[in-house]
């Protein structure tokens, strides 16, 4: 199967405070919304498409990064970028996901209302 033949995770609106690691640049934003595959995260600048990054995603609480959090940290890939209300748009593909990283994320969109 192609890539274009393949469906598409759904994609739910969920705001989470995302910091993205490229190379020495630590870039911070909020995402637009979420699937098992991916991402779309506003930042202050455009990244170039296939773009390797670390992304570490962050409960938000009224705009507020919930206290203690970890954060779930994952590999992704730069898809796409577009010009945004307030910056960038970036399409993150989650590079493959380790169980561990698998479960988290199926956790935090059962968490969103997503199951």
């Amino acid at each position: 199967m192609t890539t274009e033949q393949r469906p598409r995770h759904p994609r739910y609106a969920i705001r989470l405070s995302a910091e993205l690691r490229v190379g020495n640049q630590l870039l911070t934003g909020v995402t637009r919304n979420l699937s098992a595959g991916g991402v779309c995260v506003e930042i202050d600048r455009p990244l170039e498409e296939g773009s390797k990054l670390r992304l570490t995603l962050f409960v938000v609480e009224d705009d507020v990064e919930a206290e203690g959090a970890h954060g779930l940290g994952l590999a992704a890939t730069v898809q796409w970028a577009a010009e945004a209300d307030r910056g960038w748009a970036l399409g993150l593909k989650f590079d493959p996901l380790t169980p561990q990283q698998a479960t988290a994320l199926a956790t935090a969109l059962r968490a969103v209302g997503a199951s």
